[in-house]
């Protein structure tokens, strides 16, 4: 009986520990070669850099265009599911993040003036190396889906 109760709680450790949302903070660079862009024109380049501290999150980077010009971007938010202001390429507006499961969240943002939305969500490979964003935007030139994959450097 006492071993059985050793083996459960055991169990329960290693359920909780696996259960814990892993940190994502490092810099992530685009694999161009696995992500797919639909409509969205192709960047040649994106760095993004995370500073996560569970449920605080902040990215920012740089994305380069076709044509070599680079934009920057940064949004600071904590994983609660509940809207805070930003301002994104977009304009600004409110953006909430909250937690799917422990390797995936789901962000939702809205523009102030109504006319974008973009929902992502965001998955982690169980070893940590590899992120994936699949994201969807509506706005007045139309809807966009796209797949950005990332490999932590």
């Amino acid at each position: 009986m006492q071993v059985r109760k050793q083996f459960a709680l055991a169990a329960l450790i290693v359920g909780i520990a696996a259960a814990q949302a892993p940190n994502l903070s490092g810099t992530w660079k685009l694999n161009s070669q696995k992500s797919s862009w639909g409509k969205k024109p192709k960047p040649v380049n994106v760095i993004v850099t995370v500073e996560h501290n569970e449920p605080q999150f902040k990215y920012s980077g740089t994305v380069t265009d076709a044509n070599g010009n680079p934009s920057n971007f940064a949004v600071e938010c904590p994983i609660d599911g509940q809207e805070h202001p930003v301002t994104t390429s977009y304009g600004p507006g409110k953006i909430a993040i909250k937690r799917l499961n422990p390797y995936t969240t789901e962000s939702t943002y809205k523009s102030d003036d109504g006319k974008y939305t973009e929902t992502a969500t965001t998955s982690v490979s169980r070893d940590g190396k590899e992120m994936t964003r699949r994201l969807h935007s509506k706005g007045p030139d139309g809807d966009a889906s796209w797949t950005e994959v990332y490999d932590r450097q």
